[in-house]
């Protein structure tokens, strides 16, 4: 019966909360140690937790000063005394057999694995809303029709396609701290760096392809527009990224791979990124993709890239132009 830590960090969330909450205590699996980081909310958020840590001993609140989702996730694993750790946003929701299909699975396969990687869908908060495709499809991984086969970031096709969140994660408290691994404070799209790190690092991630976690999608337009500069993040937490690939020296196995995922987020984010940015934006992510022109590429492996054209386009186009070709397109 392994202990399940899961982390909650809450920022002015009073309207979802709940739904997040009881989606954790009502558990089919009990031996859970519920976590929750209050980063300041100047809502209700708080009195809401406090009312559910009154109900139910397993769960424990944390008050600090705002200070980012990274840094309350961080505040959370320092207190976590788990044997695992699960991160869960305030306005999201998980399935309600969710830990204990880990635990089955785990007992199962007999192994101490690193990482638990399971499927999640997005849904949009509007009525009448439908669930969106998956977080990653299974074929992207070799061996993946073998069940309960335990993998290696090596055995990931396509290693940067849109499964780089933290949340549809299980990760061992172990591998964690031997590794030294947390968030990086300060910055959005922190879990891209984190989701490189674990994965590169983990020798055993056991995948199960159910739908378990349920990411509420707000309106993304209203959300990028009220990052302002913060939207340029993506730039240092990109060139993190890459350091610690050469660091580890794991760059040239993924150099095409990452390559393709740098001007795939950047052409992705100077469309959500407000209009009086945008320019600037733009001419941060040409500069940034020129340099790659230096680099040892061979010029057939790129062209078969997935939208390799667009890199190509941004380094040709000024911003206008390029919006006006790919608006309708949305990269």
């Amino acid at each position: 019966m392994p202990k399940i830590s899961v982390i909650i960090p809450v920022y002015n969330c009073e309207k979802y909360l709940s739904v997040c909450l009881d989606s954790v205590v009502l558990q089919t699996y009990n031996n859970l140690e519920i976590i929750c980081v209050d980063d300041g909310s100047n809502d209700n958020s708080l009195k809401i937790l406090k009312k559910y840590e009154q109900k139910d001993c397993r769960i424990k609140v944390i008050t600090q000063k705002n200070q980012g989702q990274s840094a309350a996730r961080n505040t959370g694993l320092k207190q976590a005394t788990g044997d695992y750790i699960s991160f869960i946003d305030a306005d999201d929701w998980v399935s309600l057999s969710l830990y204990k299909k880990f635990v089955e699975k785990i007992k199962k396969t007999g192994t101490d694995i690193d990482i638990f990687l399971f499927n999640a869908c997005s849904w949009f908060d509007k009525p009448n809303s439908i669930y969106l495709s998956k977080f990653f499809e299974m074929p992207v991984w070799k061996n993946f029709q073998q069940k309960d086969y335990i993998h290696t970031f090596d055995d990931c096709m396509n290693p940067f396609s849109g499964n780089m969140s933290a949340v549809n994660k299980i990760y061992n408290k172990k591998f964690l701290d031997k590794n030294n691994l947390q968030f990086t404070t300060g910055l959005i799209f922190e879990d891209q760096l984190f989701y490189l790190e674990t994965f590169i690092l983990a020798d055993k991630i056991l995948i199960d392809d159910s739908m378990m976690y349920f990411y509420r999608r707000h309106n993304t337009s209203s959300t990028m527009n009220s990052l302002g500069d913060k939207v340029f993040d993506i730039f240092k937490v990109i060139n993190k990224m890459e350091t610690f690939l050469k660091k580890t020296n794991n760059y040239e196995d993924y150099k095409y791979a990452f390559f393709q995922h740098k001007y795939t987020q950047y052409s992705f984010l100077f469309f959500e990124t407000p209009f009086f940015k945008r320019e600037k934006f733009y001419d941060w992510m040409k500069a940034r993709l020129l340099m790659t022109k230096e680099e040892n590429f061979n010029k057939d492996i790129c062209k078969k890239l997935v939208g390799y054209d667009v890199f190509e386009d941004i380094l040709k186009l000024n911003h206008k132009e390029f919006y006006k070709k790919y608006k309708d397109k949305r990269i």
